[in-house]
């Protein structure tokens, strides 16, 4: 048996369906904002997130919203396209800024752990004046060993860490380009 796709296609892109009973529901409805400039529900932006990871990237998204019961007044679909874009602007402008200040940390790490290498490195040369023997390579090896673990948080910061926050960026971006389509269900 066929399984079905969990995302349809319409217009060649990849829809990501939301449905709701209220327009309020996609709102986080602790946030007195007015509803262009107000936070959108967390889970509802899980959602979208996490089917932005599942779609291929090579594919175009579209985010087809449809609500159960007819619009409030304030909660037009123009309204509530805007604030979904507007969320999504935001949010990518926030990743932007972690990514910078987390490049800005790694160079920081980067810079002491470079000096406590070069210390214990010097360390350890100095060890040769010591008198020969076994207590004299154990104090060298341990000083070698020790500079080089000061390296490795600065290491995984520059070279690992931000990784994700890259992915996360893009994943925001698809979202943001996404086309948003309200819909009501009668």
């Amino acid at each position: 048996m066929a399984e079905r796709p969990r995302y349809r296609v319409e217009d060649g892109r990849w829809c990501i369906d939301i449905n709701v009973r209220q327009a309020r529901q996609l709102f986080d409805s602790r946030d007195p904002s007015p509803f262009r400039e107000r936070d959108l529900d967390e889970d509802a932006v899980e959602y979208l997130l996490g089917a932005a990871l599942e779609i291929p990237r090579s594919k175009p998204l579209a985010v087809v919203i449809t609500i159960a019961e007819p619009a409030e007044a304030p909660l037009t679909e123009a309204v509530i396209a805007e604030a979904m874009r507007a969320h999504f602007a935001y949010q990518l402008e926030q990743t932007g800024h972690r990514l910078s200040e987390h490049v800005r940390r790694g160079r920081s790490f980067l810079i002491v752990g470079v000096t406590v290498l070069a210390a214990f490195l010097t360390l350890a040369e100095l060890t040769h004046a010591l008198p020969a023997g076994t207590m004299r390579d154990i104090l060298r090896e341990g000083l070698v060993i020790t500079g080089w673990v000061a390296m490795w948080r600065p290491l995984e910061v520059l070279l690992y860490d931000w990784r994700p926050l890259v992915d996360e960026r893009r994943q925001v971006q698809r979202l943001l380009d996404a086309p948003v389509d309200v819909r009501s269900a009668g």
